[in-house]
């Protein structure tokens, strides 16, 4: 029997399958980050009600990019961080939480979204 492997999104190794949490809407059955990025990544969005309950109040109970309101979002507002530094940077919603996530974070490419939006808008 061969042991089959797979490369973690977030660190980039190959490891055992055994090394991802299942994941049955997945072909292989398995997470696509490793156990080990899915702890850390806890650990970092884990904080501590009473600092999660001061962003809350910082950011005036809403997102921190599009501010809908903390309870009109359906799960809450999420624990951002900065993926470079592991730093919270704030709370946001899922959406604008999700959106960063597919940029990236790269602030490039952030621009270039709102630079097509722009162009875009003038022609409707």
């Amino acid at each position: 029997m061969t042991n089959k492997t797979k490369s973690c999104r977030n660190c980039k190794e190959k490891k055992s399958l055994d090394a991802f949490h299942n994941d049955k809407r997945t072909p292989d059955g398995r997470y696509d980050v490793c156990r080990d990025c899915r702890s850390k990544h806890r650990n970092i969005t884990d904080i501590p009600k009473e600092r999660y309950e001061a962003l809350l109040q910082a950011q005036n109970y809403s997102c921190a990019i599009c501010g809908v309101n903390a309870e009109e979002s359906k799960n809450g507002l999420a624990v951002d961080h900065n993926h470079a530094t592991d730093q919270v940077r704030g709370l946001l919603c899922v959406r604008c939480n999700v959106g960063l996530g597919y940029f990236k974070d790269n602030i490039n490419s952030l621009n270039e979204a709102v630079n097509y939006l722009l162009r875009t808008d003038d022609a409707t």
